[in-house]
């Protein structure tokens, strides 16, 4: 039976998880003992097994404690929707949280993996990474309204480069996998630099412009960013799930800017905006460049300058870029340092059955030789 003691304490009256919700909960715990969905998880639990396990270093906390505040706020209004616009999956040894992941609605049909972390011990003697790893996928196997899935990791961390980048380098189909990595770039919106004159102009996208963004992305084979990322021209945008992100009290959008020269489109800038602390990198609060010409730095630099400037407006303090090409430029030249390198794997729901295979092979390889 669901546990409803923090359900009650913390959301609105009449909340609980449905009877759908609570059942792919019962045979994710079935399958896999110890791991619990949506559970009574709160902010407090997560931010220390953050901290002991070393998910939040030091640098880290001293980037967020300006907006520690704000973060509190998102999370716990993220944890009332425990299993709607996100669910934790969750290991627990008595009463101590040992281990933990997370998803996020962040498109109609796309969840983001996240927030991977285990205690040292509890990753060593109880494999809590790969069981929760198992856990989600079985999860996500049950959950028919995850449809793509996307998870972002650091490429030199060894654990998820081999375990989900190892499954990921597998897959040789373009239009249900995607597997890119971006530089992370970071600039303060409050910076004084002047901004470079350029003979681009930019302005916000409007309906017109969602036939283009389509096409510039179907044209270089990118399908899967395309049906993931809720990119066609023929959908709404983000509205519905903006809707139900403002009724969890909480923000989510997109928006778009189109620079042009001499009245021709030479690029555009996807903009991602959401409430602070969805993701603890902020990777829901970024934004990425894309030319009709990779070579037209002038465009990519009035983009980069002007994305820079809208993060500002919302009264962000600091400024977050992807970037994939290694010419770093015009992000330097707009006050942008690169901080550290993201790969991101975005696949389709019906691989989720094989991963799960892969997993259970690979981590018994591992429990046998004593990893």
């Amino acid at each position: 039976m669901l546990n409803h003691r923090y359900i009650e304490m913390t959301t609105s009256p009449g909340f609980q998880l449905s009877s759908v919700h609570q059942e792919y909960s019962r045979r994710v715990e079935v399958s896999y003992p110890g791991v619990k969905v949506a559970r009574d998880v709160t902010f407090d639990d997560i931010w220390n097994l953050f901290l002991e396990s070393g998910f939040l270093y030091p640098e880290k906390v001293a980037r967020l404690e300006s907006v520690l505040p704000e973060i509190q706020q998102t999370v716990r209004a993220l944890l009332r929707e425990n299993g709607k616009l996100t669910a934790t999956v969750a290991l627990r040894e008595a009463q101590m949280l040992e281990a933990h992941m997370n998803i996020l609605r962040w498109y109609e049909n796309t969840w983001i993996v996240q927030h991977l972390a285990a205690l040292p011990m509890s990753a060593r003697t109880n494999c809590a990474s790969a069981r929760l790893t198992l856990g989600f996928t079985f999860y996500g196997r049950l959950r028919p309204d995850i449809v793509w899935s996307k998870m972002y990791f650091r490429p030199n961390n060894p654990w998820p480069a081999r375990v989900f980048g190892g499954y990921a380098r597998r897959i040789n189909d373009p239009q249900t996998s995607d597997l890119r990595t971006f530089h992370y770039l970071v600039a303060a919106t409050t910076d004084d630099s002047p901004k470079s004159l350029t003979g681009i102009e930019v302005y916000q996208a409007g309906e017109e412009d969602r036939g283009l963004i389509e096409d510039w992305f179907t044209m270089r084979g990118r399908t899967t960013e395309v049906q993931a990322n809720q990119l066609q021209a023929s959908d709404d945008g983000l509205a519905n799930l903006s809707r139900a992100y403002e009724q969890a009290g909480l923000m989510r959008r997109r928006e778009s800017l189109i620079a042009a020269r001499n009245g021709r489109v030479t690029g555009f800038a996807l903009l991602e905006i959401a409430s602070l602390g969805m993701n603890f990198s902020e990777l829901t609060n970024a934004f990425t460049v894309h030319l009709m010409d990779d070579t037209d730095a002038e465009t990519r630099l009035a983009l980069v300058e002007s994305a820079k400037q809208r993060y500002a407006e919302l009264g962000r303090a600091q400024c977050i870029a992807l970037e994939e090409g290694d010419d770093l430029t015009s992000y330097e030249a707009a006050g942008f340092s690169r901080i550290k390198d993201y790969t991101c794997w975005t696949f389709h729901r019906e691989h989720l059955a094989g991963m799960e295979e892969y997993f259970l092979t690979l981590f018994g390889a591992r429990s046998r030789r004593g990893a």
